[in-house]
């Protein structure tokens, strides 16, 4: 709750649809800026009303009683208004209204889903990328907007997150896109109830709710098989040679990656300092990854090391203090593009496919356990290394190959009959 909260109590008239000379009485609740009026059950005659100083006008018993009860209703609010406040609770125009009519706060909570909101992006906005950042902004935009079109409010109390409200947020992103050209669907909807279920649990941690309404509640993220190149296609693009400075390099960036597993930020962030050689003679790549600020460990193939060896004494990387001269994303992924096309590789070509090869063509298919190419990737939990890394039918194929030949060894050494 501010300190500086501001709160008014005003009492205005509104014509009757029916007799234009008659009104209806209402008392309007002001909190830094938001409004909400309450209903007074009174039809005046608007010539009897006196609208600066709020009240009816004579000294007649009818004009006396609606003043009385203007009074009382103006009593009855600031009362209210003191309670929420004496208690702590998230005082808003809605929350004195709901307190006023008697409906009843199952939580007590003096703090608010924007203030939440707030705090998420100054504890997290100079942690996270510009783009998750970026990512967080359009979710609280969607939120925004559906306070205002489902509750006509800005701002609710935390204690009134529900089930409903998470369904009926979903339900609003996947039907209101904030750009009329490009819906919001499938897990696109889904990231930002995952991002909004983030920043809930903040709120439980905090101990700002005592129930996570996000609780048993599953988010149906469909999981695509990611785009990873063959071995083929990356011993095509590596026998390629481009007579561009500028192509060979971005080539030589993207196989780093196909033998490190590095992404694009980490890639660019390496020096020096981030590589040892252990007691076996082992060059060895450590690395806190930018996104997950979890340990990559990576030991440097014969390949990759050459890559390096290449730049080193490059006047743009003894410059900086790193070993790749920088390039920024955007153009590293458009020569990637003509790259693919001069390779005759359809695939949609990025520096992530350069992520998603290591832990496939170059790792996984050769025999490297899954648990090995999680920790090398960096990843907090093997199901997320599962997503990059799916086994493909080549290779469930090449598992199964010899099982059949080994179940008839057995039968015959039990004397099983075989059957057609």
């Amino acid at each position: 709750m501010k300190a500086n909260q501001t709160f008014g109590i005003d009492f205005i008239t509104r014509l009757c649809k029916s007799d234009r000379t008659s009104a209806l009485l209402f008392a309007r609740i002001t909190v830094d800026g938001e409004r909400k009026e309450i209903s007074l059950k009174e039809a005046i005659k608007i010539k009897d009303w006196d609208s600066a100083r709020e009240i009816m006008k004579g000294q007649s018993i009818g004009a006396k009683t609606i003043n009385c009860h203007i009074d009382d209703v103006r009593f009855r609010i600031k009362e209210k208004y003191r309670l929420l406040k004496d208690l702590e609770l998230l005082i808003t125009a809605e929350s004195i209204k709901e307190a006023y009519l008697g409906i009843h706060i199952t939580q007590k909570s003096k703090h608010s889903l924007c203030e939440l909101m707030k705090y998420h992006t100054k504890i997290e906005g100079e942690k996270l990328k510009g783009g998750t950042m970026k990512n967080y902004v359009a979710t609280e935009e969607y939120i925004k907007k559906f306070l205002k079109a489902k509750f006509s409010v800005d701002d609710i109390a935390l204690g009134k997150l529900n089930r409903e409200f998470i369904i009926e947020l979903e339900y609003y992103i996947r039907n209101n896109p904030l750009k009329a050209h490009d819906p919001c669907l499938g897990n696109g909807v889904m990231k930002h109830l995952e991002r909004f279920k983030k920043m809930v649990a903040w709120a439980k941690v905090l101990q700002w709710i005592t129930v996570d309404p996000y609780d048993n509640y599953q988010l149906n993220l469909k999981r695509y098989k990611r785009p990873k190149l063959t071995i083929e296609e990356l011993m095509t693009i590596e026998a390629k040679e481009f007579n561009t400075s500028t192509l060979l390099y971005i080539k030589d960036l993207f196989l780093f990656s196909c033998y490190t597993g590095l992404a694009y930020a980490d890639v660019m962030a390496l020096s020096r300092d981030n590589f040892e050689i252990d007691h076996d003679g082992q060059l060895w790549c450590k690395i806190y990854r930018q996104k997950s600020e979890e340990l990559s460990s990576v030991p440097v193939l014969n390949v990759a090391a050459m890559l390096m060896e290449k730049y080193k004494n490059n006047p743009k990387s003894l410059n900086t203090g790193k070993v790749f001269p920088y390039v920024s994303n955007q153009d590293v992924n458009r020569n990637l593009k003509i790259i693919g096309e001069v390779c005759g590789i359809e695939k949609y070509m990025s520096f992530h496919l350069g992520r998603h090869t290591f832990a496939t063509a170059v790792t996984l298919k050769n025999g490297v356990p899954i648990e090995t190419v999680s920790k090398m990737l960096g990843h907090k939990k093997i199901t997320t290394t599962q997503i990059y890394a799916e086994v493909d039918e080549a290779k469930i194929a090449s598992d199964m190959s010899d099982i059949g030949g080994l179940l008839n060894k057995i039968k015959s050494k039990y004397q099983v009959p075989f059957r057609r």
